[in-house]
């Protein structure tokens, strides 16, 4: 019984290993397999559940050999059978060591193999099911050191899978005979229940099976995965997500998993929900995927040939495409990759000290211009490649907010379209993770205080479904996003109310119809007639301003009384490095993001006026801009007062445009930024600091809070 042991925890440890792709790890898989039942024939003690054990391996075996002749329409598929499989055959041999420890009533039956072929994404007929609890709530252990590393890998995995068959159910909503999705749904979970079986996950393993077996008759067509079932299934996914979570929080406290209070009624409603009788179930014509055969394949022989091996894989080109791929990605740890983004910024700064130190000698060493040359397109290339490295599509945010609007249209009992267009735009990592929020407030705003009714709609002569539009793309060297609704519109007469009332404005103060859409940004100021769940509370898109400007965007806000807003957000790719201008100011030296740049020029004493109550302005094309003298902001010595001696950068943040007077433009930079630290904290007008060339440090200029420092001085002093 000791061998036997051994074998199946080998086992247990290349199943782990195994990919259907990969056919020597099948080989060793499928060796490991007839080597434990060649051990339990041979055993000269009785066995427990021997019939059993060998009916598992036996199994296990055969569907090894299919997936290594590709004798399955699912590899995949077969392979996470497989390795369902070894996890039940891994428990029986544990019961049959110590009885007490686990009882075999807690796992499903093994059945007699078949030799049906399965349907294409199914596991294969007749085969045993994976382990999976029975109970309700199924009770959890502490995870081991041996399993903490694939732990963390089923969690990255599982939350792929899960956001796959969201995104899929999502789709079945709007195209319910869409077979593949269904598909794709039942495989995510599928592929859930088998690792977390593995893993001894019970409560994750328990609820995937049971929203598996729902899933599993829509596959089958017994079942339009549509309305209640629908809603069940997106329960189940957020349930999901939920013990995950948790999952991850028990590994890193070393505990076991908590027991969620609402997972045992939601089992309950599963499997009343699958045992039920639907009127939409027992269809005409049973369904069946042309990739079945209508007839039992004959026996294979034990082993494939090294040549029947090699000419199945070669004539199956996607599944060794998919193998190159899959070798020639590497999973890294997000804090090595901010360290390696840390590190190449580090090389930049010290190639300009290093080009700026040496800057005297190249002028009459020809070898050295050449080789700080070659030094500075290496360090461009690889400074490019590590940025490249941490560049994910912003598909994964736009999916969340397919199953928001679906959720809070149902809740506001509105009909809405949502579509989305350059999902697969890449925007820096931790640009896409601080997007999320202000997108939640906007999408819940359009659905809330945009669309309209479906009965207000038709009378205005509308489609009763409204729509939202999402919308990602490139933009001189930024990236756009826009959310666009086709509902009521900006009410600027409302806006300039409510703001009037709340004191924001004068009453009789002149507002163009830009600076009247701002105000919808300013904290507490709501245009809702009533306070809902929804929103209502004024406090969304003050926190939407908050954010885009925390990233160095802006946001811009078109809108059309009754036919939409569009609320258009300006994001920079990446927030480790940026463009600058390199500004001297009487003895210091700033830097001016470009991307907030318009224009530079060399005013006339005809260009500067002062006016009442507004201070000090510059006429620029016929624009009257404010004009704000960065010395007097940062008490800085030495520089010029003279405006016609000076140089004025007209800079725009969220429509709001002035002009900044400085000494001298000394050139364009791009720079690695650096915090100022705790110490320092926030500074009105900074967002940071960088190191040039002469490794002196140079503080990175604010423009929107720019503009507020200056706005906050009386005009006698700006």
């Amino acid at each position: 019984m000791v061998n036997l042991v051994e074998t199946v925890e080998l086992l247990a440890a290349a199943a782990v290993q195994v990919d259907a792709n990969d056919l020597s790890a099948l080989a060793v898989m499928h060796s490991r397999l007839r080597e434990f039942s060649q051990q339990l024939q041979s055993c000269e003690q009785p066995v427990q559940c021997a019939t059993d054990l060998g009916n598992l391996a036996g199994s296990a075996e055969r569907l090894v050999e299919r997936i290594i002749l590709r004798d399955l329409a699912d590899a995949d598929a077969g392979v996470c059978e497989v390795v369902m499989l070894v996890n039940e055959l891994q428990q029986l041999v544990r019961h049959a060591l110590d009885p007490d420890q686990t009882s075999p009533a807690e796992f499903t039956q093994p059945q007699a193999a078949s030799t049906q072929d399965p349907a294409p994404d199914a596991p294969p007929s007749g085969e045993p099911q994976a382990a999976v609890p029975t109970q309700d709530q199924p009770g959890e252990v502490p995870i081991t050191s041996e399993d903490a590393p694939l732990v963390i890998e089923f969690i990255t995995e599982a939350r792929g899978h899960i956001e796959a068959a969201e995104a899929q159910l999502l789709k079945l909503e709007e195209q319910p005979d869409d077979r593949e999705a269904i598909s794709a749904i039942f495989r995510s979970f599928h592929t859930i229940k088998g690792v977390a079986g593995f893993l001894n996950l019970k409560q994750i393993g328990a609820l995937a099976h049971v929203a598996e077996n729902l899933l599993d008759l829509a596959r089958r067509g017994e079942l339009q995965l549509t309305g209640d079932a629908t809603d069940l299934v997106l329960e189940a996914i957020d349930q999901t997500k939920l013990l995950i979570a948790d999952l991850e929080q028990a590994l890193q406290q070393q505990r076991p998993m908590a027991s969620q209070p609402g997972l045992p009624p939601l089992l309950e409603r599963l499997r009343a929900y699958v045992s039920s009788d639907h009127s939409q179930r027992t269809p005409d014509h049973p369904q069946q995927s042309s990739d079945t055969p209508a007839t039992p394949t004959p026996d294979l022989p034990a082993a494939p040939s090294p040549a029947a091996a090699g000419t199945t894989r070669s004539e199956a080109r996607p599944a060794a495409a998919s193998a190159t791929t899959a070798e020639a990605t590497v999973k890294v740890a997000t804090d090595r990759l901010d360290s390696l983004i840390n590190m190449v910024g580090e090389l930049v700064i010290a190639e300009l000290m290093v080009r700026q130190d040496v800057a005297g000698v190249m002028l009459n060493d020809q070898r050295m211009t050449r080789d700080v040359s070659q030094l500075g397109k290496i360090t461009r290339s690889l400074q490019e490649l590590s940025m490249a490295m941490r560049m994910v599509p912003v598909q994964g945010v736009f999916q969340k907010m397919a199953r928001l609007v679906r959720d809070l249209a149902r809740k506001a009992m509105k009909h809405v379209e949502f579509s989305t267009t350059g999902a697969e735009t890449e925007l820096d990592r931790n640009v896409v993770e601080a997007i999320g929020d202000p997108l939640v407030h906007m999408v819940r705003n359009a659905i809330d205080h945009g669309i309209e009714s479906p009965d207000d709609r038709q009378k205005l002569g509308k489609d009763p479904t409204g729509h939202i539009h999402i919308k990602a793309w490139h933009q001189s060297g930024n990236v756009v996003i826009q959310v666009r609704d086709d509902g009521r519109g900006l009410n600027t007469a409302k806006i300039l109310q409510k703001a009037t009332d709340a004191g924001l404005v004068k009453p009789g103060q002149e507002l163009t119809e830009q600076e009247i859409f701002q105000l919808v940004f300013h904290p507490g100021l709501s245009t809702a007639d009533q306070i809902t769940d929804i929103s209502g509370r004024g406090v969304g898109m003050d926190v939407v301003k908050q954010n885009i400007e925390a990233l160095r965007g802006r946001i811009d806000i078109q809108s059309v009384p009754g036919q939409g807003s569009a609320f258009t957000i300006c994001l920079p790719l990446t927030l480790a490095v940026i463009d600058a201008l390199v500004l001297k100011v009487g003895t210091q030296r700033y830097l001016l993001p470009i991307t907030s740049v318009e224009q530079s020029l060399r005013p006339t004493a005809n260009q500067i006026s002062t006016v009442q109550d507004r201070g000090e302005m510059c006429l620029v094309r016929g624009s009257l801009l404010p004009l704000f003298r960065l010395h007097r902001l940062f008490s800085v010595n030495g520089a010029t007062e003279d405006p016609t001696r000076s140089l004025i950068v007209i800079v725009q943040s969220n429509q709001r445009r002035c002009g900044l007077l400085i000494d001298e433009l000394l050139g364009q930079q791009q720079v690695v930024i650096k915090s100022l630290g705790e110490m320092i904290g926030k500074v009105g007008g900074v967002s940071g600091g960088a190191i040039l060339g002469d490794g002196s440090v140079s503080m990175i200029l604010d423009v929107p809070g720019l503009i507020d420092l200056a706005l906050k001085d009386s005009p006698a002093t700006v």
